[in-house]
This record gives C-alpha cells, structure tokens and sequence, in this order.
C-alpha cells in the first residue's frame, strides 16, 4: 500500500488557498500533552465549540483543496459532497465561510501509531515531534485499513493511502497534491519527492483548459519614489496598488483559459523605486486587461509600466515600455 503526504499548490497562481486572517488558532489541532514525554494518542476535537469564522483569499471555483494559511486542510463542497464517506469517519469537517461559498477545514482524528522510527530517517525536538524527514518507514500489518490518517511524532502532515488517492482521481477532484513518502525508489528520499510534486503542481492548469505557460510573461510596474529611500507613506502606498491591481484579475468563477489573465507576485524596494511584479500568459494580453487599472493608480507619483517577455528573473528577455497615454 503507497502513502502519501498530502499538500496543496504552493506557488501556483491558479490554485491560490484560503486565509485566516484572524485568530489562526481556531484551527489549531494539536493535542494539549504534544510537548509531554508521556504522550497518548488522543486527538484534539473543535467541532463542539466551533464558530463558523470568515476566510479570505482568491481561491477559484475548480480548486477542490485550497488549504488555510497554506498549510491547514480545506475542502471545496464540492470535494466533501464526493469524499464523505471518508473524511466524516476519519475526522470532524468544519465550515468556515468564504465570499464565494462554503469550505470545510478539515481536523483528522485517525491518528495512528503506524510507523516504524527504527528504521526511519528522521530529525526531533523536544517531545519527539520530528521537524524534518528524509524517509519514513510504515507498518504493513497498520495501515491496511487507512485512508486519511495522522501520525502523533509527526503532526503537521496529513497522510493518505493509495485508496484515498484513486478516489480523488476518480472524481476528477483537483488542487491535491500528492507527494510519495514510502515505499521509495532506492537513493530516492521524501524531499526530493516533495520538491518534484511542488515542481509539477506550479505548472497545473484547470482541466480542459489549453497548453499555456502560466508564468511565461512578466509586467513590471516602476513605482518612483520622491528620495531614494522609500517612505512610510509610499511604503503604504505600495500595497493599495496591488490591492488595486488584484481586484482586476481576481475571477472567482474562472474556469476557462480566457478569464485568466495574470497575477501579482508581490514587489520589492530598490534605490528610487519599488518594483511590483506580475505574471502573465501574456503580457500583451495582460497589460490590455489592467489598462483601465494603471490609469486609476493609487500611486502619488510617476510610474511605468514595462512589459517582459519571459519570467522576471529571465535577465535575457525581451522588454517594453508602455505608453500610457
């Protein structure tokens, strides 16, 4: 039986997650006794205190496992209404609202003691929580009748078996990704399994949808400060313009090719300028969307716009400046 690590698309604009922006520690799961050296396997329960609480994010219709704060279980309804009868055995599904609808976090309490440490390769804190894994060595006879479980030494990752896997694909579910942890190739360690998944998922596009590089163009916005240091003012500023930017591209009902035209990746403060950085298909194609958007900058001051025909760490590609009048 294959396990897996399961994780959600870290830096794929397409498949972006959900966030708390208040009190994250609702979703706190970790059993009370987690730091004791006598442990049990109690897990901890939330659904009968639960408080429904807001999320925020530009997570898209198609993205059945958006995660919170990147890294907390969440489903889509969609993914719950499919997979109920194995995630309500396995663990408490709690609603949280989003502007677009109802997500479920997810609280695994099939916690299982299922690994054999002896013969993994691991590294501890305090308390045995192991913080990092190179390989992992499960239990045959134990994971026989699992499909989503959780490890006590280990208690940030969520588990899930081959089973769990094909029903998920059998669904057409997306935004799982599923990074192998054991058995391994031989030379073959779980990083570099993590690192390959995350690889592929940052290139995922919604199926259906044609063959296009979803960071294969770049805009950059230049930002002229009035000194060569920013301040506090244009700092502020900064982040009402991507703000400003992300209400032009965020779609929540996108699901074809057409209605994607880009994202913004974040900025940077350079001597003079802050840079705001943007990815695209197209940055053509980009830069005719956000038009009306540039013209409305909450800007105070000058700013171009340049087009780059290639990712923005390419120093090689081709770039133009746009006329903005």
């Amino acid at each position: 039986m294959k396990i897996y690590v399961l994780d959600s698309s870290s830096d794929n604009p397409l498949f972006e997650g959900l966030a708390m922006e208040e009190r994250p520690q609702t979703l706190d799961t970790w059993p009370t006794d987690w730091r004791a050296k006598y442990q049990t396997w109690q897990p901890k329960l939330l659904q009968a205190n639960w408080k429904i609480p807001e999320v925020v994010g530009n997570v898209r219709t198609f993205n059945d496992y958006p995660c919170i704060n990147m890294s907390r279980p969440a489903f889509s309804q969609r993914a719950v209404d499919l997979l109920r009868d194995i995630l309500e055995p396995n663990g408490e599904l709690l609603p949280v609202r989003h502007k677009c609808g109802t997500y479920y976090f997810y609280n695994c309490t099939q916690m299982t003691n299922c690994v054999d440490l002896s013969q993994s390769d691991t590294r501890k804190i305090a308390g045995g929580i192991i913080t990092t894994t190179d390989k992992l060595t499960f239990i045959d006879d134990l994971i026989e009748d699992l499909t989503i479980f959780k490890v006590r030494t280990q208690l940030i990752e969520l588990f899930c078996t081959q089973r769990f896997v094909d029903r998920v694909n059998a669904a057409g579910l997306q935004g799982f990704v599923f990074q192998p942890i054991w058995p391994l190739p031989e030379g073959v360690t779980f990083n570099d399994e993590m690192y390959r998944t995350w690889k592929e998922s940052d290139k995922w596009k919604p199926k259906g949808l044609p063959e296009v590089e979803i960071k294969g163009n770049a805009v950059v916005l230049r930002l002229y400060c009035a000194q060569k240091k920013a301040n506090k003012n244009e700092l502020a500023a900064v982040e009402a313009v991507m703000t400003h930017l992300e209400k032009s591209l965020y779609d929540v009902n996108q699901a074809t090719a057409e209605s994607y035209f880009g994202n913004v990746e974040g900025h940077d403060v350079v001597d003079s300028e802050i840079r705001v950085f943007l990815s695209a298909p197209d940055c053509d194609r980009l830069v005719s969307h956000l038009m009306l958007a540039f013209r409305s900058l909450p800007w105070p001051a000058k700013f171009h716009v340049v087009k780059k025909r290639g990712e923005y760490v390419d120093e090689s590609a081709a770039t133009e400046y746009v006329r903005m009048d």
